[in-house]
């Protein structure tokens, strides 16, 4: 393995994970810290969220992602990769006032 100079996150690591989750960054997860290859956007995000960096030179490894780019693209150009979500909004109807209306709108 060879070094590589990476940041070093301290913190609240769960809030550290998301946030290099979003930024898709390379992470290697360690018990008091995450190792990181980081750019400038990502270390300010980090910075924002009150996390302490700091550069390291040190071997990587990484954790593999769930699943692998290829396969999530491929499914995506198949028309797997869709997520659909439903909502519903439940709102008390008042039934007098639907009743009353009904009944000014019927023909006289």
């Amino acid at each position: 393995m060879k070094h590589e100079t990476l940041t070093e996150v301290r913190g609240d690591l769960v809030l550290a994970a998301l946030c290099v989750g979003q930024f898709r960054a390379p992470c290697q997860i360690d018990t008091s810290r995450l190792l990181v290859r980081a750019d400038e956007a990502l270390i300010q995000a980090l910075h924002a969220l009150g996390l302490e960096t700091a550069a390291v030179v040190e071997d990587f490894t990484p954790v593999p992602l769930f699943a692998p780019e290829e396969v999530i693209l491929d499914q995506i150009a198949r028309g797997l990769g869709r997520r659909q979500v439903q909502t519903h909004v439940f709102g008390p109807h008042d039934e007098e006032g639907a009743e009353g209306e009904e009944s000014s709108n019927a023909p006289e």
